[in-house]
């Protein structure tokens, strides 16, 4: 390996670290909810429109940080929510009453907001090193590793310091270290090398009049084409669906198999945690296929379609069932699950490219902005579905969801069937 190769692999591993330790600050609640709303003596509505208002925050706080991204580099969008989020678990844990809890949790959505593009942008901006799917999967492992640690953590500690606070002191503490290690290691590639690597990208995507057309225009300006391709756009809706549904996973499964299955809290964390285990699994057989077959709609339509079909099946799983059941019925779902993202962002990223390959960090901006719509939608639709229809109904909603990432995949660029190797090479 090579001194340049190195470097990017450590950069690669340093937004992995960032990632999911912000990922495990945002979802460190989901595990413990059940005793944030007894604390409080408050219901799972009124926690609604608290993430409600945090994802309305996320979305406004997206569209205008995205834009960083693109214009001064990866690293301040990486390193500085880190460090602030971890302050913000500090005084979570301080917290004197409910209403000081939910502000602290809308200011975390605000500044954790930019760090999704960003985090995208960088990883992309390292893919002529790998295949583009397995480039994503590393993003994904951010995600499934964050969402791995709330769950897995809570397990491990909640017998020894029972209550939500001890999780956001730990929390507090994770983040802290964490972004000192990346404001020590991690540097951003510079523009000219960022520069050469989206050329290259334009090259193999055989897009000369678009490569031409940037040539001519300010880097930067051109990437406002992002913002005019209705194919994009519907494109970026995918990942309504599919918050949608890892949110209900990240955020709600361990409160469901409490309530709805009458598991303790630690428990129901355990269960969950197997989902996430096999997902991160999944995620770098996924990419791994989709690189290999050179097909990214085909690996993210099968991916929803099997996934919807897990939450079908677990939605009319009856009151009683195993707890080993349930790990099989969630370890297949991660499993299928895992078939989604890093394929569907390789798929986003190489359409967004076709447009302006200097918009990518504008291009997943977009998505950071509409991913909170389901942050709107299932905190205020959720708690009314299952105490009007039970946990059930939520099931079956959020595996349609899946089947609706299936269907918005068309508008991608790029075949559904693997072209001949010959031509590949």
């Amino acid at each position: 390996m090579t001194l340049s190769e190195l470097a990017l692999s450590e950069r690669d591993g340093l937004i992995v670290l960032g990632g999911a330790v912000e990922q495990y600050e945002g979802l460190k609640t989901g595990p413990v909810l059940v005793y944030i709303l007894e604390d409080f003596d408050k219901t799972l509505v009124q926690w609604g429109y608290v993430a409600a208002a945090a994802g309305l925050v996320y979305s406004v706080s997206a569209a205008m940080l995205s834009r960083l991204a693109d214009r001064f580099g990866r690293r301040p969008l990486l390193i500085y929510p880190v460090f602030g989020y971890a302050l913000i678990s500090m005084g979570g844990a301080l917290a004197p009453n409910f209403y000081t809890l939910a502000f602290l949790s809308m200011a975390g959505s605000f500044m954790v907001a930019g760090m999704n593009p960003a985090g995208h942008a960088a990883s992309r901006d390292l893919t002529p090193r790998r295949g583009r799917a397995m480039v994503y999967s590393g993003v994904s492992l951010a995600f499934t590793v964050g969402a791995l640690m709330s769950t897995l953590i809570a397990a491990q500690t909640l017998p020894i310091w029972p209550g939500w606070r001890s999780q956001y002191w730990i929390a507090a503490v994770l983040g802290l270290v964490t972004a000192i290690v990346m404001w020590v290691f991690y540097r951003d590639l510079s523009a000219r090398v960022r520069g050469q690597v989206l050329e290259q990208q334009m090259r193999e995507a055989q897009a000369e009049p678009a490569a031409a057309q940037d040539a001519a225009e300010d880097a930067y300006e051109s990437g406002r084409r992002i913002y005019r391709s209705p194919r994009l756009w519907i494109l970026s809706f995918t990942i309504v669906f599919w918050s949608l549904t890892y949110v209900t996973v990240s955020s709600y499964v361990p409160t469901y198999l409490t309530q709805h299955y009458g598991l303790e809290p630690a428990r129901a964390a355990a269960v969950t945690s197997w989902f996430w285990i096999v997902f991160t699994c999944s995620v770098f057989v996924s990419g791994w296929l989709s690189d290999r077959l050179r097909v990214r709609k085909t690996i993210t339509a099968l991916g929803g379609i099997t996934t919807g079909a897990c939450f079908l099946v677990g939605a009319n799983l009856p009151v009683g069932t195993p707890d080993i059941v349930l790990m099989l019925l969630w370890s297949s779902t991660g499993f299928c699950a895992g078939f989604i993202y890093p394929a569907w962002c390789a798929l986003y990223s190489e359409t967004a490219e076709g447009i302006s390959a200097h918009g990518v960090g504008r291009a997943f901006g977009i998505t950071a902005t509409l991913s909170p719509i389901a942050g709107l939608f299932l905190p205020l639709g959720l708690p009314r579905v299952v105490e009007a229809w039970g946990w059930p109904t939520w099931m079956t909603i959020a595996g349609l969801c899946c089947f609706g990432v299936a269907s918005l995949v068309s508008f991608g660029q790029g075949p559904w069937l693997p072209r001949r190797r010959a031509a590949l090479e």
